[in-house]
């Protein structure tokens, strides 16, 4: 907010368009189809400028992926979703000697990802995203550190309506947690269920539109400085 001049309602809009996703996902714990910008700035101050509907509260969750060699993988499914890339990366945990408003360890991990997965320019290249968003700051964090974005866009193209689920970059089009619900450690393999619901097609009412084909899910963890990050792309 200090760096770049973000406003606080261009982080509320984070979680008002996370909650909305959510509507109609089945596992929604907290999703909202009224919740407004107001709601988000009117809620309870947890610890400044962090409000109660910044936040996506710890949850109990699980989630599983069954991998399938591609030797053998012809044999189940004619449309199968392969891992291109996976990526991790841990920083630092001296606050004191890293910038707070570039997430590092994040945008290391990426590029470990998506050297692996042959993607050399992730704005153009990946139709969609599920970044780790348990506040809404954090999503349009996780953004940047994605290289989604240039630092300090991240708000401006949330605020323009690109990270909306029929935007030019869906983010979070399941809901995120700020909207299903955030089980913790089990975070990242919700997140890659959700990459492979959309690039299969089968994620319902979530769907994004169009034939997306790549994309890329992420998590944070530990003390504020550890990053993975899984590249998926329809066969």
């Amino acid at each position: 907010m200090t760096v770049y001049d973000v406003k606080k309602e261009d982080i509320a809009r984070v979680s008002v368009k996370n909650k909305r996703n959510a509507v109609g996902h089945p596992c929604a714990q907290l999703a909202d189809p009224n919740i407004t910008v107001e709601d988000v700035l009117n809620s309870e101050i947890m610890a400044w400028p962090v409000q109660r509907l910044d936040i996506s509260p710890p949850s109990d969750g699980a989630a599983a992926l069954i991998y399938c060699s591609e030797d053998i993988v012809r044999q189940y499914t004619d449309d199968p979703v392969w891992v291109d890339g996976v990526g991790w990366n841990i920083d630092s945990t001296m606050w004191t000697n890293r910038d707070l408003y570039f997430p590092r360890y994040v945008s290391e991990a990426a590029k470990m990802a998506y050297k692996m997965a042959g993607i050399h320019n992730p704005r153009k290249e990946i139709d969609f995203a599920e970044p780790y968003d348990p506040f809404d700051y954090k999503e349009l964090h996780h953004m940047e550190g994605l290289l989604l974005c240039d630092k300090g866009q991240a708000p401006i193209l949330t605020r323009e309506g690109v990270t909306q689920r029929d935007g030019d970059l869906p983010i979070c089009p399941s809901g995120g947690l700020l909207g299903v619900g955030n089980p913790i450690a089990a975070t990242m393999g919700q997140k890659a269920c959700e990459l492979y619901w959309q690039l299969s097609g089968k994620a319902g009412k979530r769907q994004i539109p169009g034939d997306p084909m790549v994309g890329v899910g992420q998590a944070w963890g530990d003390i504020m400085q550890m990053a993975t990050v899984i590249c998926m792309r329809r066969g």
